[in-house]
């Protein structure tokens, strides 16, 4: 098994060098951090967290436990986690497709200080055990209803009143809502506040208003849009569409202008997200801001201060989501009619 001491010499660089790079500490150069990463790859040169551990009294480890999906579509969200510990002296390591019970079976293997974990399926009892076993660790997300945790989650429900209080607001009483085609809890709690918002200004929901997706899995999420809206204006009436996501939206917008109607004098829409190129497209999308960023900064953050201070302070918080308001709503002109 190689070490630091080999890694040095193929490295050509000395013991202490070798040591500053992998713990991240110390100055050094891009060209040097460059060379021992080769030689460790050559070398195939691992650490030794155990015996790191029994030295220092941590591993300067932290393990992002995820899963592929994510990997995919919350990237931002894990880059600010990785930026944030990175910048405060810890190494980064992705854990994927763990459940709760399995993160437990990595705090008792000792190799982590700590665990950021994207939403955590909602398992008491796996809860229980990873409590047990260590308080070091921070749920970004998922359906947690306990006090005795680290979690900071997005107010999705608030990003649904929201949106809907909205449209409302510009005299919308007819509201398409298309709904993600994966049901979650995200998705279910911006169902929620549609419905708790038409239900406080005394407005119906209807049946054909309501879109959830269930025939809709092999489309991508543009193409469920468009497909959906061109459905839906063939067969019901409605002024304005709020979709669970931005990328709906634009294949929302693209079957409005194919129709030959104008957004928003026609129909007005809003997304969910404010995905990058929301501000963009034509005309720029109305949407719900979700702040990843700071869920992010926060989670690692309350982690490291945990980590740091050895001690078990919990702290839960629910972040609000906000309104970015564009050219795609406008007051209610008229409402499209299937009849007309």
């Amino acid at each position: 098994m190689a070490t630091i001491r080999d890694v040095a010499k193929q490295a050509n660089v000395s013991i202490a060098t070798v040591s500053r790079i992998i713990n991240r500490k110390g100055k050094y150069s891009t060209k040097t951090e460059q060379k021992v990463n080769e030689a460790i790859e050559k070398l195939g040169y691992t650490t030794n967290v155990i015996a790191k551990k029994l030295k220092t009294g941590t591993t300067r480890t932290i393990g992002l436990v995820t899963c592929e999906f994510r990997l995919l579509h919350s990237s931002q969200l894990i880059s600010t986690s990785i930026k944030k510990l990175i910048s405060n002296g810890f190494s980064v390591e992705i854990v994927l497709d763990k459940t709760l019970q399995e993160c437990a079976l990595l705090f008792n293997q000792g190799r982590y200080d700590g665990l950021l974990i994207i939403d955590g399926h909602r398992d008491e009892s796996a809860l229980k055990l990873l409590i047990e076993s260590d308080r070091r660790f921070v749920l970004l997300g998922g359906n947690i209803e306990r006090e005795d945790v680290n979690l900071v989650e997005i107010d999705y429900f608030s990003g649904g009143y929201i949106a809907t209080k909205q449209l409302i607001r510009m005299g919308h009483t007819k509201i398409l809502f298309i709904e993600d085609k994966l049901p979650n809890y995200a998705m279910e709690e911006i169902r929620r506040g549609y419905l708790f918002a038409l239900d406080e200004h005394g407005i119906s929901y209807s049946d054909d208003l309501l879109k959830k997706n269930i025939n809709y899995n092999l489309l991508t999420k543009e193409r469920l849009g468009y497909t959906i809206l061109k459905e839906s204006i063939a067969s019901t009436s409605f002024s304005s569409v709020f979709t669970t996501d931005d990328k709906i939206a634009y294949g929302v917008i693209m079957g409005i202008k194919e129709l030959g109607l104008s957004i928003p004098d026609d129909l007005s829409v809003i997304g969910f997200g404010n995905l990058s190129p929301s501000a963009y497209i034509i005309p720029p999308l109305t949407t719900i801001e979700v702040p990843s960023e700071q869920m992010a900064e926060l989670g690692a953050e309350i982690l490291i201060n945990n980590i740091r201070r050895q001690d078990s302070i919990v702290k839960s918080v629910k972040l609000k989501p906000q309104l970015i308001e564009r050219e795609s709503l406008t007051k209610k002109c008229k409402e499209i009619d299937s009849n007309n």
